[in-house]
């Protein structure tokens, strides 16, 4: 039934069904096109995440740069904002159920910031449309 349908949909992404390649493969699907110009209008910059052993790059209206969010490995890479977390902490970020932000998760010690603060301040809507693409928000509109 559809309200079955709904059920398992919200559940579907569970902090242990999803990799940290997946979480950032729909960040980068989340930054491209129509939505991902939308998303550029809130937040302009670039973000380095290490995320345990694994650096990912997220550009978003950043100078030079197409929006993207890929796997940079360990060479380095600049950013405006550097985010530190595990990946049992980034899962509850984008977990489907989630009802901490960003803000709650660093005031709580679970991610480590460093860089433009007022960026880090704005990552709620770029882990919000992550979060949608995940649970299958983006494709069920088509």
């Amino acid at each position: 039934s559809f309200i079955a349908c709904i059920h398992n949909n919200s559940n579907r992404m569970g902090a242990k069904d999803v990799t940290i390649a997946q979480i950032f493969a729909a960040m980068n699907e989340a930054v491209q096109g129509t939505p991902g110009k939308a998303l550029e209008r809130k937040f302009k910059g670039s973000v380095l995440f290490k995320v345990d052993d694994e650096q990912f790059l997220l550009n978003l209206g950043a100078k030079g740069a197409d929006n993207s969010a890929k796997n940079v490995g360990n060479n380095g890479a600049k950013a405006d904002l550097t985010v530190t977390i595990s990946t049992e902490n980034l899962m509850k970020l984008v977990s489907a159920d989630s009802k901490i932000t960003p803000q709650q998760a660093f005031m709580k010690g679970m991610l480590k910031i460093k860089g433009k603060m007022a960026l880090a301040m704005k990552l709620t809507v770029v882990l919000g449309a992550t979060k949608r693409v995940l649970s299958g928000a983006s494709r069920s509109k088509m």
